[in-house]
C-alpha cells in the first residue's frame, strides 16, 4: 500500500459532490442512534449491553466518516498539505483505528447474539453467556485498546518516498529534495489487517453461520410438530440474524474494496470509485443497526410518520 506519485486527476472533483451526502447521510444516522441511547440515558434507563455495543459502533462510525471526509478533502483540494508528517500520520492512523475498532466492536456485537440465541451446556460458551453482561463493557475497552495500539506502529513503519532524481548523496549537499509519497510496511499492513480484520470476520462468520442454522433447525422441528412459527421470541431471534448477515455481508464487500485501493493508482477513475463505496460502509452499517435495533427502528418509524403529517 503506498502513496507514490500523487496525482490527483481532475475528474475526482466529480465525486466530491457524492462525498459530500455520503458524509451528511452517515453524520445524521449515526448521530441519530447516539442521540436516542442519550436522551434515554439522561432519563435514567440503563442501557443495555446491545445498546451499549450499537453506541460504541456509532461512535466509531462517526469517527471513520469525518477521517474518510478529512483524508478526501485534503487529497482534493490541499494535495501538498498531506505530505505533512503530522497531517499524513493523523490522517491514517485516525482511518486505520476506526477500521479496527469497527471491526472488533461488530464482532463483539454478533458475539452477543450468538451467546444470547444459542443454547449450551457446559464448557467456555456457558460461562460466557452467563457473564455476557459483565462482559460487553470489557469487550468494547478491550477493542478500543487492540486497535489504538495496532494502529500506533503505522507511524514508525511508514517511509517516504522522495522524487527519482533524489539520492542518498544529496543528504550531505544542502539540497532541497521534494517528497511525493509514503510507503507502508507491508508487514505491518499484513499482519494489522490479519489480526484486526480477518479475525472479527472470522468471529462474526461462525457466529452468524451458527445462529442461521439454529433458526433453520428450530423452524423446521416447530414445522414438524405443527407449532406457530411467529412467536415473539423467534422473531427477535430473526432479526438478530439478519442483523449478523447484513454485517457479516457488508464487511466482506468492505475487505474487498480496502484490497482493491492498494492495488489502485490515484488517477484510476476505479480507486475514486473505491473511494465512494468506502463511505459508503458507515452509513450502511449504521442504517443496519438502526432496522436491526426494536428501540431505534420505533423512535425512527415515529420521526418519519411525524415529517409525514401536514
Amino acid at each position: 500500500m503506498g502513496l507514490d506519485n500523487i496525482v490527483i486527476p481532475s475528474y475526482a472533483k466529480i465525486f466530491f459532490a457524492i462525498f459530500v451526502v455520503e458524509i451528511i447521510i452517515g453524520t445524521f444516522t449515526n448521530a441519530f442512534i447516539i442521540l436516542v441511547n442519550l436522551r434515554d440515558w439522561l432519563k435514567g434507563q440503563v442501557l443495555n449491553s446491545s445498546d451499549r455495543l450499537v453506541v460504541s459502533l456509532a461512535l466509531s462510525n462517526t469517527c471513520c466518516v469525518f477521517g474518510n471526509a478529512a483524508s478526501v478533502v485534503f487529497y482534493i483540494y490541499f494535495t501538498g498539505l498531506v505530505f505533512l508528517d503530522y497531517v499524513f500520520y493523523t490522517l491514517y492512523g485516525v482511518m486505520m483505528y476506526t477500521i479496527f475498532s469497527s471491526s472488533w466492536l461488530s464482532s463483539w456485537l454478533c458475539l452477543f447474539f450468538f451467546l444470547k440465541i444459542i443454547t449450551f451446556k457446559g464448557g467456555c460458551f456457558e460461562w460466557m453467556k452467563m457473564k455476557v453482561e459483565s462482559l460487553v463493557p470489557w469487550l468494547i475497552f478491550s477493542s478500543q485498546v487492540i486497535s489504538f495500539f495496532s494502529s500506533l506502529p503505522f507511524i514508525w513503519t511508514t517511509t517516504k518516498v522522495f522524487s527519482s532524481n533524489f539520492t542518498s548523496l544529496d543528504l550531505g549537499a544542502n539540497q532541497t529534495f521534494k517528497v511525493i509519497g509514503y510507503k507502508m510496511n507491508d508487514s505491518y499492513i499484513g499482519f494489522s489487517i490479519i489480526v484486526n480484520c480477518f479475525v472479527p470476520f472470522l468471529i462474526v462468520m461462525a457466529t452468524t453461520g451458527r445462529i442461521i442454522a439454529s433458526l433453520t433447525l428450530h423452524a423446521q422441528h416447530m414445522k414438524q410438530n405443527m407449532e406457530d412459527s411467529r412467536g415473539a421470541s423467534l422473531k427477535v431471534h430473526r432479526m438478530a440474524a439478519r442483523t449478523m448477515s447484513s454485517l457479516l455481508g457488508i464487511y466482506f464487500i468492505f475487505y474487498m474494496v480496502e484490497l482493491a485501493l492498494g492495488f489502485l493508482p490515484m488517477d484510476s477513475p476505479m480507486y475514486w470509485i473505491c473511494h465512494v463505496l468506502i463511505l459508503v460502509f458507515p452509513n450502511l452499517q449504521s442504517i443496519i443497526l438502526i432496522m436491526g435495533n426494536s428501540k431505534l427502528r420505533q423512535v425512527w418509524s415515529d420521526l418519519m410518520n411525524c415529517k409525514k403529517k401536514p
